[in-house]
């Protein structure tokens, strides 16, 4: 279905106004009242509790509910977690070995690791939570490329893979868990689940290493998004997660402070490259240069996204700010690039390549009205330029049928990210609906995907130039996310997207 462009940019100011407040953009931000409460409103006063779907599963590998899986980073380890900037830090193990062809990795354990009831951590509980996670939904895409993972007779877990990937622990933040048989498994978290007189709620685990600011965390039932806004407009329940960009997002009112964290959730411009102007590394450079990242986020996301031009977070090690700079916002310098690619600016203010004006339609999902205001802005970006644009939204399923049969020129893109940010999904598998094809940049994946220390390092480099110069797409921003605090309640927090309570033991209590 073709829809001429509407002015839907008024619905994205009056989201950017309203969450005026909230700070985002900085590798630690802290957080930001939206709202002082009044004298006779007592929030600190409140229990720390939290929400829980009572309809699905809370076993945090093959749950499906978001809410539930928000919990398990209070409950469960993992070998290793991501920190702030998507670094793997050892948790459950202790080190790593890999093999010379880079197709075995063996992780010896923290030998002092116990379950909540005691029970002492071993190889073969860390292989059977793998080998669930890899027939998970949550879980199986990450660990495609593992062939079998099983635990050695010294003790430690053996990872074989079909092919190398020299940041395997990245992708080992998967919650390592002891079966019960009823469908919650036991951690090495903070706390446990547990009933008190009929209610669920959050218990210390007695065995966990380090003090915490709660005994008890008080759990209260709700079914769906409305349900949880209303908990939290109540007090009932004292922190929730969102994502400001989402309509349900303005359902939170109150006074709490937003806490944002980095996301893998990388917003980007998908291009045809196998026919029409895209086909032109030279047009996908300068549309990526006519993207303005900066006024984009501030504007349309309330500041609540880290700009990228690469498909990797800018507060990721492996960010190459020489190759993004590259491809960064310069009006100028996208002019130039389209000329360059032969279309020329008329007197008119409308390029074109002969007696043809520069044409391009944009294909985003009606769905949502964020990723419609979004397409709105980078329609004008290209227009001030004199590129003739089109939007063409459509509904969820048009949308689908057009990215897979290629009517399109560009088109709004999301996808969440592995934490090592291979971007092969995107460039050669099945995310890429441009029909992007080189050899060249194949072959730089697999060298990259393979190496490791300083080897990958290089590989990156030589990854991230080559993508420079052929913008096969045009990452925007990655995406963050918002942890909602009770006004007064708490002061230091500083969630991570795996775990949103992933400082808790530094958390400073209201008096």
């Amino acid at each position: 279905m073709n829809v001429r462009r509407t002015a839907t940019l008024l619905l994205a100011a009056a989201l950017a106004f309203s969450l005026w407040g909230c700070t985002a953009g900085e590798p630690e931000p802290t957080p930001s009242a939206w709202s002082e409460p009044t004298p006779s409103q007592q929030v600190q006063t409140l229990p720390f509790a939290l929400a829980y779907d009572p309809t699905a599963s809370l076993h945090p590998i093959t749950s499906q509910s978001q809410v539930n899986l928000d919990l398990a980073g209070l409950v469960y380890e993992g070998l290793y977690e991501l920190d702030r900037n998507f670094e793997p830090q050892p948790v459950l193990a202790r080190s790593a070995a890999v093999s010379g062809d880079g197709l075995s990795w063996t992780i010896t354990l923290d030998s002092g690791a116990r379950f909540s009831d005691g029970t002492l951590v071993t190889a073969q509980h860390v292989a059977d939570s793998l080998n669930t996670a890899r027939a998970s939904a949550l879980y199986g895409g990450r660990l495609s490329a593992v062939s079998e993972v099983t635990a050695s007779e010294s003790g430690a877990v053996v990872i074989t893979l079909s092919s190398p990937n020299g940041a395997l622990d990245a992708l080992l933040d998967i919650p390592i868990v002891l079966e019960q048989g009823n469908g919650i498994p036991l951690g090495t978290g903070r706390y446990r689940f547990l009933r008190d007189r009929g209610k669920l709620c959050l218990s210390i685990n007695g065995n966990y290493r380090q003090a915490l600011p709660y005994d008890t965390i008080p759990l209260r039932e709700v079914r769906g998004a409305e349900e949880r806004i209303a908990a939290f407009d109540s007090g009932e329940v004292t922190a929730a997660v969102t994502d400001f960009s989402s309509a349900y997002a303005l359902g939170y009112s109150g006074t709490y402070e937003a806490c944002d964290f980095p996301t893998t959730t990388l917003l980007y411009v998908g291009f045809r490259t196998s026919g029409g102007v895209c086909a032109s590394a030279r047009v996908r450079q300068a549309f990526s240069r006519a993207f303005d990242r900066a006024s984009m986020t501030a504007s349309l996301m309330a500041g609540h996204g880290d700009l990228a031009c690469l498909p990797v977070s800018p507060l990721h090690g492996a960010y190459d700010q020489e190759a993004a700079s590259a491809l960064d916002y310069d009006a100028q310098a996208a002019g130039e690039l389209l000329t360059q690619a032969g279309y020329a600016l008329g007197a008119d203010g409308v390029r074109r390549r002969g007696s043809s004006p520069l044409r391009v339609t944009i294909a985003v999902n009606n769905d949502s009205a964020f990723k419609q205001s979004l397409a709105e802005f980078l329609a004008q970006c290209l227009e001030s330029l004199g590129v003739t644009v089109t939007v063409d939204a459509m509904p969820w399923e048009s949308y689908q049928s057009a990215l897979a049969s290629g009517q399109f020129d560009l088109y709004i893109g999301e996808v969440r990210m592995t934490g090592d940010f291979d971007p092969g999904e995107l460039l050669t598998g099945s995310l890429n609906y441009g029909g992007y094809a080189s050899q060249t940049m194949t072959e730089l994946l697999s060298a990259w995907r393979g190496a490791r220390g300083a080897a990958r390092d290089r590989a990156a480099s030589e990854l991230w130039q080559a993508f420079a110069r052929e913008a096969p797409i045009a990452p925007l921003c990655f995406k963050r996310g918002s942890l909602l605090v009770r006004w007064g309640m708490v002061t230091g927090v500083q969630p991570t997207q795996a775990d949103l309570f992933w400082n808790m033991e530094e958390w400073e209590l209201a008096q």
